[in-house]
């Protein structure tokens, strides 16, 4: 195997655990642990009525800190993820279910696709930029706003 392809698939892996360490952290309420995954100057924006664009890991860190508290429990359970790699620089679409126990105890879940940038800091890689795009909800989170998939939906012969 070359070089080449060795560093290829421990980039992959390395940005796999990012993504996977971002849901981690987040459902256990530790933001701390978020300048692990987020570079300092990243932007966020999950679509209109869920918050302006954020820029800045200290912005962000602050907006999920409010997120984080409006539930007793949550979990995102990151599905595929394509990655594309470009010297130290990558971009991803992973696909997310999240359930969530808000604070009255209503449950919800949602899915979502997370459009990701990243880029190399030293032996791992950061999020630079995350666009979510909502694909279904159900409670609470049905309300929360954000962008959502447009859907392309083919027409019968029978139409």
């Amino acid at each position: 195997m070359s070089n080449d392809k060795l560093q290829f698939i421990l980039d992959r892996q390395s940005i796999r655990e990012t993504l996977l360490r971002h849901c981690t952290y987040f459902d256990e309420g530790n933001i701390a642990g978020l300048d692990e995954v987020w570079a300092p100057d990243c932007r966020r924006d999950d679509g209109p009525g869920r918050g302006a664009p954020i820029i800045g890991r200290d912005e962000l860190k602050k907006r999920l800190t409010v997120a984080v508290a409006k539930f007793n429990w949550t979990h995102h359970q990151l599905g595929d993820s394509f990655i594309e790699i470009n010297g130290d620089t990558a971009t991803t679409l992973s696909f997310v279910v999240c359930w969530h126990e808000m604070l009255d105890g209503e449950k919800c879940w949602g899915s979502a696709r997370y459009y990701d940038e990243l880029q190399r800091d030293g032996d791992r890689w950061v999020i630079t930029l995350r666009r979510m795009v909502m694909t279904g909800a159900e409670g609470a989170i049905a309300t929360h706003g954000g962008a959502w998939l447009e859907r392309r939906v083919p027409k019968l012969e029978s139409q």
